[in-house]
C-alpha cells in the first residue's frame, strides 16, 4: 500500500505542527473574540470607547491575524522539509567546459541547492562544481545524447539509494525543486513513470517531454531504461554515440519499450508546470510570435500563452540566463506580499474552455 495513506507515528515533526495548529487555532479565536468585542462594545456603549482604546484593539487584531498567517507558514515549511525526505530528487544537469563559470556555478548557487543530491556532466572533470566526464561521452552537441545514456547509467550504478526521483535539466534551466516534490507526492517512485512538458512527434504516438524544460523519471523508470533499453537488444532505442536527433527524443525512444508511462504534469486546472521557454516569454501579456511558428503546432496541449495558462506551482523555465536565475531565486524565496494568497482568483471558466478544446481534440 502507498505510504501516503498509511498511518504515521507521532514523530516529532508531527508533533510539532500539532503544536503549532494548536497555537494557531488560538490566535484565530483571539482574532475572532476580538472582532466580536469591538462589535459589541461599539453597538452598547460608543461613547466610552476612547479613540486610544480602538487603536490598540486594531493592532491587536492586526498582531492575531499576522501571527496566523506566520504560523500556516511555518507548517508549511515544516512540510517541504518533511516532503525532502519522502520525495528525494537527485538532479542531473547537462553543461560543458565553456559553461561551467558562465551557467553551471548559478544553477549550484540558485535552485541546485534545493535538490538532494546535484550533479554535473560535462565534457570535461571539474572539482569545483563538482562536474564529471564519464566514459563514452563525445565533445560538444554531437554528445548530447552520450551524455544522457551515460548519466543516467552513472546516477543508476552509483547513487541507486540517494534517490526516488531523477530530474534532467539543462544549464539554463530553473526549477522550484520543491513544487516539484509536491507534484510527484502523490505518485510511487516504483512505477514507471515519466514527467515534463510534453511535445507532439509524428513518429511517436505519446509525443515526448522537452529536455530544456526539464524531464522526471521515477527511480523505477531510470531501473528500466538503463537495464532493459541501453542493453541494445530494442531496436528503437538507439545507443550510437553519433546519433543526430535531439536527445529529448531519443530518451523517449528508449523509455516507451521498456513500459515506462507518461505522468500527468499540469496541475488540476490544466495549467502547464513545465516550461520551454524562459519566464518572460510565457508570462508577458504581448502578441506571442507568428501562428506560423513550429511551437503551436507541437504543443501536445492547446494553449493561449498567457499567465492564465501559468500553474500557480510552477516547476521550471528554459533559457534562463544567470541574471533571471537570481532573480527567480529571490522572488520565490524571498519575496512575501503581505495578505496575498492569489493575486486572482482560479479563472473556472478558463479551465472549462481547456478541458472542452482537448476533449475535441481526443474525438
Amino acid at each position: 500500500m502507498n505510504s501516503l495513506f498509511m498511518p504515521r507515528r507521532w514523530t516529532p515533526s508531527i508533533v510539532i505542527v500539532f503544536a503549532l495548529g494548536l497555537a494557531l487555532g488560538f490566535a484565530i479565536s483571539q482574532l475572532k473574540l476580538i472582532n466580536f468585542t469591538t462589535l459589541e462594545t461599539r453597538n452598547s456603549i460608543p461613547n466610552k470607547i476612547t479613540e486610544k482604546t480602538l487603536i490598540q484593539m486594531s493592532r491587536d487584531k492586526e498582531l492575531n491575524s499576522s501571527l496566523a498567517k506566520e504560523l500556516l507558514l511555518e507548517m508549511e515549511e515544516i512540510e517541504a522539509r518533511k516532503m525532502s525526505e519522502d520525495v528525494r530528487v537527485l538532479c542531473w544537469v547537462m553543461t560543458s567546459p565553456e559553461n561551467h563559470e558562465e551557467k553551471a556555478v548559478h544553477v549550484k548557487a540558485t535552485w541546485g541547492r534545493h535538490c538532494n543530491k546535484l550533479i554535473f556532466i560535462s565534457d570535461e572533470d571539474d572539482e569545483s562544481l563538482p562536474a564529471l566526464k564519464l566514459p563514452g561521452v563525445r565533445p560538444g552537441r554531437d554528445g548530447l545524447w552520450s551524455k544522457t545514456v551515460a548519466a543516467f547509467k552513472y546516477v543508476h550504478e552509483n547513487c541507486s539509494d540517494e534517490y526516488d526521483w531523477v530530474l534532467k535539466a539543462d544549464d539554463d534551466t530553473y526549477v522550484v525543486v520543491e513544487n516539484l516534490r509536491k507534484m510527484l507526492l502523490p505518485y510511487s517512485p516504483k512505477d514507471p513513470l515519466y514527467f515534463g512538458f510534453r511535445i507532439k512527434n509524428p513518429n511517436m504516438p505519446e509525443g515526448y517531454m522537452s529536455g530544456g524544460a526539464g524531464f522526471v523519471l521515477s527511480k523505477e523508470a531510470v531501473r528500466r531504461v538503463v537495464t532493459e533499453a541501453f542493453d541494445g537488444k530494442h531496436k528503437d532505442c538507439k545507443l550510437s554515440t553519433y546519433e543526430s536527433e535531439a536527445d529529448d527524443v531519443l530518451i523517449a525512444q528508449c523509455l516507451y519499450p521498456v513500459g515506462v508511462k507518461i505522468g500527468e504534469s499540469r496541475d488540476a486546472l490544466g495549467r502547464n508546470r513545465f516550461f520551454p521557454f524562459d519566464s518572460e516569454w510565457h508570462t508577458h501579456p504581448h502578441n506571442k510570435d507568428s501562428k506560423d511558428w513550429w511551437y503551436w503546432d507541437y504543443i501536445w496541449w492547446p494553449s493561449d500563452e498567457t499567465v492564465d495558462n501559468c500553474s500557480d506551482e510552477v516547476i521550471s523555465f528554459h533559457y534562463m540566463d544567470k541574471f533571471k536565475m537570481y532573480m527567480m531565486e529571490y522572488l520565490v524565496y524571498h519575496v512575501r506580499p503581505f495578505g496575498v494568497r492569489h493575486l486572482q482568483k482560479y479563472d473556472l471558466e478558463a479551465a472549462k474552455r481547456i478541458t472542452e478544446k482537448e476533449n475535441a481534440i481526443k474525438s
